[in-house]
C-alpha cells in the first residue's frame, strides 16, 4: 500500500512542471511571432501620402496628381508650329515692252494666329504690294487681304478667306530669360519653305534704330539662325508660344549669331490694334528725346533727356522743359529711349502717367495726360539752309560735313 502511494506521489510531481514547461513555449512562440510581425509591419509598410493644398483637388474633391512639366523638346515644339508657318508673297506689275504683268518680287515668312485665317508678317515683307499672296503648307496658295499695318513696329496683320486652321498661341516675352532655348521658323530665300532653326536668347531689351526711322526698337536677341526670308517668322519657346518676330539680323563682315526678334508683348499690342481699328493708336508726350549719356553726381546714371518740347503738347501742359532728364513713367525705369517707347506702349492717350525727372540735379514728379501721336508726325527740329545776301539758297562748301551735322539734329526720335 505504501509503495503504491509513493509512486502516485511521484507522478503527480512530475505532470505540473511539464505543463509548465509547455506553457512557457508556447508563450514563447507567440511573444516571437509578435515581434517579428511588428517589425515587418515598421520596415516594410508603405509610408502614408501627404494631403494635397484644396487647391490641388479637383472638382469632385479628389486629388489631383502633380505633374512637373519640363517642357516639350525641340522636335514637340516643331512639330506643334510647322503646320502655322506659312509663305507670304509679294506681287507687284511690271512693265516689259509696253505691257504690264502682276509678278512675284519677294517673299517672306508669317505666322497664322487664328484658325480663321489671321497672319502675323513683317511690314517689310508686303510693303508696296499690288498682291499679296500666302503659301499654306500642304495646302494651297490663297490671296490675301491687309487689315493693317504699323511701318513703326515693322509689323503687318493680313486675313485670307479659310478656316480650321491650325493657330499658334502669342506668349508673354517679358518672362523671358537669358539662356533659354528658342526656335526660329521661316522660309530662307522663300525656296527653303519651312526650316527650323535652334538657339537661345542671348539678350533681352537690345535697343537698335532700324535705318530710315524715327522709332528706336527694343529687340529680342537670338544666336538661332536666320536669314532674308525669314521675316515675319515666329521666334518659339519650348511651350510653343510665340515670343517674337523674327525681323533682322546683323549682316556685317565677321559678325554670325545675331538674330533680332521683335517681342511677343509689343506684336500683342499692334495685333489688338489693328484688328480693332486697321492702324496702331499711340499716347504721345510731344517731345524730341535723346539717350542721357553725361551725368554727373547730381544727375541721374542713366535717363533720357527732353531735348524739345512741342507747344501746347502733353509735355509742355504739365510744365515739363527742354532739359529735363525723365528717369521713371509710374514708378518703371526709363533708362534709355527704347525703354521709354515701350513704356509709353502700355498706355492709350487720355491716360494720366506719373513721370519722375531731374532738373538741375533736383529729382521731381509730375502726372501728364498723354494725347494722340499724330499718322504723320512732323519734325519739330527745323534745318535752316544758309542764305547769301540776295535770298538764295548757299551751296555748302562742305556738303558732307553739313549732312553729318544734319543728321545729328534730325535722328533725335519724337515721342
Amino acid at each position: 500500500m505504501s509503495n503504491l502511494h509513493e509512486k502516485r506521489e511521484s507522478g503527480a510531481t512530475g505532470f505540473w512542471p511539464a505543463l509548465g514547461y509547455i506553457s512557457l513555449s508556447v508563450l514563447g512562440i507567440l511573444l516571437g511571432a509578435a515581434i517579428l510581425y511588428g517589425a515587418m509591419v515598421f520596415f516594410f509598410s508603405p509610408v502614408p501620402e501627404a494631403s494635397l493644398p484644396n487647391e490641388q483637388l479637383g472638382e469632385q474633391g479628389e486629388e489631383a496628381p502633380v505633374v512637373i512639366n519640363p517642357g516639350n523638346s525641340l522636335a514637340d515644339v516643331a512639330d506643334q508650329a510647322l503646320a502655322a508657318v506659312v509663305g507670304v508673297n509679294k506681287h507687284v506689275y511690271i512693265t516689259r515692252f509696253g505691257e504690264q504683268s502682276l509678278e512675284e518680287v519677294e517673299s517672306g515668312s508669317g505666322v497664322i494666329i487664328d484658325p480663321n485665317g489671321y497672319i502675323i508678317t513683317n511690314q517689310h515683307v508686303i510693303e508696296g504690294a499690288d498682291k499679296i499672296t500666302v503659301v499654306i503648307p500642304g495646302k494651297s496658295s490663297y490671296e490675301a487681304e491687309l487689315i493693317g499695318l504699323d511701318t513703326m513696329t515693322d509689323l503687318a496683320l493680313l486675313k485670307i478667306e479659310t478656316n480650321d486652321l491650325v493657330a499658334l498661341t502669342i506668349g508673354d516675352s517679358d518672362q523671358l530669360r537669358v539662356g533659354e532655348q528658342v526656335l526660329a521658323i521661316g522660309n530662307p530665300f522663300g525656296y527653303f519653305q519651312q526650316t527650323v532653326t535652334a538657339g537661345i536668347i542671348s539678350a533681352v531689351g537690345r535697343q537698335v534704330r532700324m535705318p530710315g526711322s524715327e522709332y528706336v526698337y527694343t529687340f529680342l536677341q537670338t544666336d538661332a539662325l536666320v536669314n532674308p526670308g525669314n521675316s515675319g517668322g515666329p521666334l518659339l519657346n519650348l511651350k510653343s508660344e510665340i515670343i517674337g518676330i523674327n525681323t533682322a539680323k546683323i549682316a556685317l563682315v565677321g559678325v554670325e549669331g545675331i538674330g533680332l526678334a521683335i517681342p511677343s508683348n509689343t506684336v500683342k499690342r499692334v495685333m489688338a490694334d489693328l484688328f480693332e481699328h486697321g492702324r496702331v493708336i499711340r499716347p504721345h508726350l510731344g517731345v524730341v528725346i535723346d539717350d542721357w549719356l553725361r551725368y554727373g553726381a547730381d544727375e541721374p546714371e542713366r535717363g533720357v533727356i527732353l531735348v524739345e518740347i512741342a507747344p501746347d503738347s502733353a509735355a509742355d501742359n504739365a510744365g515739363l522743359q527742354a532739359g529735363d532728364i525723365m528717369v521713371a513713367i509710374d514708378g518703371h525705369d526709363v533708362h534709355y529711349l527704347a525703354q521709354l517707347f515701350d513704356r509709353l506702349f502700355s498706355y492709350y492717350p487720355g491716360d494720366t502717367v506719373t513721370i519722375t525727372y531731374f532738373r538741375e540735379g533736383e529729382s521731381s514728379q509730375v502726372t501728364v495726360t498723354l494725347g494722340e501721336r499724330p499718322e504723320n508726325l512732323p519734325s519739330l527740329v527745323e534745318v535752316e539752309e544758309p542764305v547769301d545776301d540776295n535770298g538764295q539758297t548757299e551751296e555748302p562748301d562742305d556738303q558732307a560735313e553739313d549732312q553729318e551735322d544734319e543728321d545729328e539734329i534730325t535722328e533725335n526720335p519724337i515721342e
